[in-house]
C-alpha cells in the first residue's frame, strides 16, 4: 500500500477529495427539519433583487453566498507617482468593469498599508516584497486560496494592457477558476 501512495500519491488525494465532496453532497441531501427550513428562509433575503446575471431573486436563495474575492492592493509608507498608478488603474477596473459584482458583495476592494500597525502580516502571508495586487478568494469567511498578480510590474506603462490583465485575472476568481 505504501509503494503505491508513492506511485500514484494524486490518486489518493483524489480519492480523498471525492470521498469528502460525496460526504457533503449527502449531508445536503438530507431532509430538513420544520426548524431547519424555517431558520433558512430566516437567513434568506426577504426583498426582490435584481441579481448581477439579470435574474429576479425573490428571497428563496440568499443574494450574497459566501463566497466572495477580495483584491487587495499592498504598499508601504513610500509611495512614487507609479505605485500610485498601480492601485488606481486596478481600483478602477474593480469598481468599474464588475460594478454589479460589487455592489451585491461577491467582489471587494481594499488598499492596505503594510507598514500601519497591525497591517504587517500581509507581508509574511503573501510574501510581499515590494507593492502588489493580490486576489483572495474567501469561502465562509475563509481565505481558500490568493494569487499574486506578479504582471503589474510590466503592465503598468501600458494601462490597455494592465487593465485587461486585472480584469481577466478578477474576472477568472469571480468564475472560480482563480487558481
Amino acid at each position: 500500500m505504501k509503494s503505491l501512495k508513492k506511485s500514484f500519491p494524486g490518486l489518493f488525494l483524489g480519492v480523498f477529495v471525492i470521498t469528502v465532496f460525496m460526504a457533503c453532497q449527502a449531508a445536503q441531501s438530507k431532509p430538513r427539519t420544520k426548524s431547519q427550513k424555517q431558520a433558512s428562509t430566516e437567513q434568506t433575503a426577504s426583498k426582490t433583487v435584481k441579481t448581477d446575471t439579470g435574474k429576479i431573486d425573490t428571497g428563496e436563495t440568499p443574494v450574497i453566498s459566501d463566497r466572495k474575492i477580495i483584491v487587495y492592493y499592498f504598499h508601504g509608507n513610500m509611495r512614487c507617482h507609479t505605485c500610485y498608478n498601480l492601485e488606481n488603474y486596478a481600483k478602477l477596473v474593480v469598481e468599474s468593469d464588475f460594478q454589479d459584482a460589487v455592489k451585491n458583495g461577491k467582489l471587494e476592494w481594499k488598499t492596505v498599508n503594510v507598514e500601519t500597525a497591525g497591517n504587517e502580516h500581509f507581508s509574511n502571508d503573501y510574501k510581499l516584497y515590494t507593492k502588489s495586487v493580490i486576489v483572495s478568494t474567501v469561502v465562509g469567511g475563509k481565505e481558500v486560496s490568493w494569487k499574486n498578480l506578479d504582471q503589474i510590474w510590466q503592465l503598468i506603462h501600458n494601462e490597455p494592457e494592465y487593465n485587461d490583465y486585472i480584469g481577466r485575472e478578477v474576472k477568472a476568481c469571480l468564475e472560480g477558476k482563480c487558481l
